[in-house]
């Protein structure tokens, strides 16, 4: 049901038994019905050559064949309240219910011990010292339960450029439509939109059929992020490239009340940056903000949840992520589970790998076999913005999963190691020194310009996501399958019909680029608009 964390992996020390009367929230997940039928179903539909091809369930679809019975989820609701238990949310897919109690009903209905524990950042937090069981009549039932503790383990993975420290400038760098401004504090210049149009071909560089660029426009991104930003920092950094915004105005999800609005919290760098490198790259594309207080496991999985459960996106981005055996089997399955969801209804999942170079623990989310896994490199474009070079970024986070096995998309793949999930499937830039120009708090002036990070690499990828869309006609669902179908079946490409760019040089300090697939870039980087017309 829910394993006890390790305390000493954690960074926290034991302070002893909670008090009783102490109260907590947590998001209780139950199993899906016919998941050997509903496993099938995602991998068919991520075939070309099967006949469910992108045959995508509604809401409906997938509720009537896959969603917990309505009688199930009833008896978990009985069982909670007649156990203390408050319901603080319920949902129409019958996937996770929102309850509360205090520490001693919590103790007496799983089973298990919660004690207060001292963080170094956040101070008091909770954790179960114990593993929690279901109660014996919903064995079978209950997936897992998060917020038994409440240590937050993912992070964010921006990176800035160090100060004082030179910026490398591309050999196109008097061509100033492809950067930003220099920012007085840091001395750096980043990359403008055009350079990441023309380094990998987004689909926004290139003209629909009535003149119009493919920039998004009918399809909706949606990003996960324990922070708000401020509307001025994205009207600024657009209207500075002279980007128009197509799309409709952000709309914004806030769970649980949601973090405070503008740029006032520490992860609001996070906020404006996937929001100024998807916009910027996908101008037309309907953006919404899935807003949680704090980047804990229950508030991950109530964000993931709302995504999946609303299908109101094409898309999600997670700029975070942590050791996947630190945030705990029984909740990084329950993510997975989510993402595979979405992948049925035809969302594509994708997530940052990290910014501590190669581990022998692969991070989560991205180390879900239903998430795109989306690591970092160096971007080098020519004059005029095109693709000129690409080597790994050092930091670029990557490792085999101790919890997915390897997916069969990525099992032909030569390359991959059969000792679980491979981490990553594909890379985008992500060295802050080849990072993206970044105006936060009204000004190119701050110290996170330029910025990069795989927080970079993945709204990247979701824009390119949001163009191959528009250009499909549709949602791409399980994308990362898709990508090593179009590998298997046309390789890297060349010239004008390039689909991937093969990265072989550089290393995270673990794995080394070579030629093909390797655990620092996967597969390599995309040029999307010629991915559009194979995935």
């Amino acid at each position: 049901m829910a394993t006890a964390p390790n305390l000493s992996q954690l960074g926290v020390t034991d302070a002893g038994a909670a008090p009783r009367s102490a109260a907590l929230s947590l998001a209780i997940a139950l199993r899906y019905r016919n998941q050997d039928a509903l496993d099938r179903l995602v991998a068919e539909q991520a075939d070309p050559q099967s006949s469910l091809y992108r045959s995508w369930l509604s809401n409906a679809q997938f509720d009537a064949r896959f969603a917990p019975t309505k009688a199930a989820y009833r008896t978990v609701l009985s069982s909670l309240q007649r156990a203390g238990f408050r319901i603080d949310r319920t949902f129409e897919n019958r996937t996770v219910i929102d309850a509360s109690a205090g520490v001693a009903d919590i103790e007496r209905y799983f089973r298990t011990s919660i004690h207060r524990v001292r963080a170094t950042k956040t101070g008091v937090e909770y954790a179960n010292v114990r593993p929690a069981y279901a109660p014996e009549k919903l064995r079978g039932v209950l997936l897992g339960v998060d917020g038994l503790d409440t240590v937050v383990v993912a992070h964010p993975y921006y990176a800035p450029i160090g100060r004082g420290s030179a910026p490398r400038l591309s050999p196109a760098a008097s061509s100033s439509s492809l950067f930003g401004p220099v920012s007085s504090v840091t001395h750096g210049r980043g990359y403008a939109p055009l350079a990441f149009w023309g380094g990998y071909d987004l689909p926004v560089a290139h003209l629909t059929p009535a003149g119009k660029r493919y920039d998004g426009t009918g399809r909706a991104s949606g990003i996960v992020i324990d922070a708000d930003f401020a509307e001025s920092d994205l009207r600024g950094f657009l209207s500075y490239f002279k980007i128009a915004r197509t799309g409709p105005a952000t709309h914004r999800v806030l769970l649980h009340g949601g973090p405070p609005p503008g740029d006032a919290s520490g992860d609001s760098v996070e906020a404006v940056l996937d929001a100024e490198a998807l916009v910027g790259d996908a101008p037309g594309t309907a953006l919404t903000v899935y807003e949680i207080k704090n980047l804990s496991n229950r508030n991950i999985t109530d964000a993931f949840e709302t995504a999946a459960s609303d299908n109101a996106v094409d898309a999600v981005n997670a700029s975070f992520g942590g050791c996947e055996v630190g945030i705990g089997e029984k909740t990084v399955a329950t993510w997975s589970r989510l993402a595979e969801q979405g992948a049925s209804k035809g969302i594509t999942f994708h997530a940052a790998t990290g910014d501590s170079g190669g581990s022998l623990c692969a991070n989560a989310p991205a180390s879900s076999p239903y998430f795109v896994a989306v690591s970092g490199t160096a971007l080098t474009v020519g004059i005029g913005g095109a693709w000129a070079a690409e080597s790994a970024w050092s930091g670029s986070g990557s490792g085999i999963s101790s919890i997915f096995l390897r997916p069969a998309w990525q099992a032909t793949t030569a390359g991959t190691i059969d000792r679980g999930r491979n981490v990553p499937d594909v890379a985008l830039d992500a060295d802050p020194y080849t990072g993206i120009a970044f105006y936060y708090t009204g000004t190119w002036n701050n110290q996170y310009n330029p910025l990069g990070g795989t927080s970079l690499s993945s709204p990247l990828f979701g824009a390119a996501v949001a163009g191959m869309d528009q250009v499909k006609g549709g949602r791409l669902g399980l994308a990362a399958g898709g990508l090593y179908s179009a590998f298997a079946a046309h390789g890297y490409g060349a010239g004008a019909s390039t689909y991937f760019h093969d990265v072989v040089q550089g290393n995270n300090g673990t794995f080394y680029a070579s030629s093909g697939y390797d655990l620092v870039t996967g597969i390599g980087s995309i040029d999307a608009w010629n991915l559009a017309s194979v995935l």
